[in-house]
């Protein structure tokens, strides 16, 4: 019998299809095969230093553009970081419309780092659902919703999976 991941809060269910654990290199590969992949920050930049450092440094290495939501837009202005604002509810939306396109064409790949865990799951069971697009869930919470997402993970694994994904 296989085990499959526990949610970090056991109540966010997910139907019959479940996201998948993996680790830091499996994203950082994600990341580089995809086409056309964003990067969702969410507001828990404005109060973690570290966190907002990792969505820089994964947004400059791999070349994601940053869509900065819940006031995390406040963050990135002042440090001079180019990101565009948008609330997390519209992004969804226009990441399931098939005719959305970037300048570089349809989204393959969202990968969301600082969202709040019980919207970031709403977000993802819509996105799983509705969308096309492949979800990437960089926390130290399991996202059973989420395409891929690492497991539940304590603050040391969970830095050194950031470190990973920065260098």
């Amino acid at each position: 019998m296989i085990r499959r991941p526990i949610p970090w809060r056991p109540t966010a269910r997910t139907g019959p299809s479940q996201g998948v654990a993996v680790n830091a290199c499996t994203v950082k590969r994600i990341i580089e095969e995809a086409q056309n992949p964003i990067l969702v920050v969410g507001p828990k930049m404005r109060s973690d230093r570290g966190l907002f450092d990792a969505a820089v440094g994964i947004s400059e290495r791999h070349g994601l553009p940053i869509y900065a939501t819940g006031g995390s837009i406040k963050a990135f202005s002042e440090a001079g970081v180019d990101a565009e604002q948008i609330s997390l509810l519209h992004l969804t939306n226009l990441l399931i419309d098939s005719e959305w396109k970037t300048e570089k064409g349809s989204v393959d790949v969202a990968v969301f780092i600082g969202t709040e865990y019980a919207v970031a799951n709403n977000i993802f069971s819509t996105l799983k659902n509705w969308g096309d697009v492949k979800t990437v869930s960089v926390s130290p919470y399991f996202q059973p919703n989420a395409a891929v997402s690492f497991a539940n993970l304590n603050s040391e694994v969970f830095q050194e999976y950031l470190e990973v994904l920065k260098g």
